[in-house]
């Protein structure tokens, strides 16, 4: 079986290795991959600055301003985001 070239990723790939390996070694092959991918994607470099800002947010909001009703429908949303891709 071939294996795809890793610098060749299509934008789902590139939304999901973002949302499930935050914390992997920025070094990795997969990421130098996913950095030139973003440098000629405006859509996943879109989403990405989305995803920091929303983060970012999130970790300096004070109190939730979300219910947890709300809150489980803007992470379903967000899996479904991911998924249509």
């Amino acid at each position: 079986m071939k294996t795809k070239p890793v610098n060749k990723l299509r934008c789902n790939e590139v939304a999901k290795y973002v949302c499930e390996n935050l914390d992997e070694q920025l070094n990795s092959r997969k990421c130098q991959a996913i950095k030139k991918h973003l440098q000629t994607c405006p859509k996943c470099s879109a989403q990405l600055n989305s995803l920091k800002k929303t983060v970012f947010l999130y970790r300096n909001c004070a109190t939730p301003l979300l219910t947890t009703t709300d809150h489980e429908k803007l992470m379903a949303g967000l899996s479904l985001l991911i998924k249509k891709k």
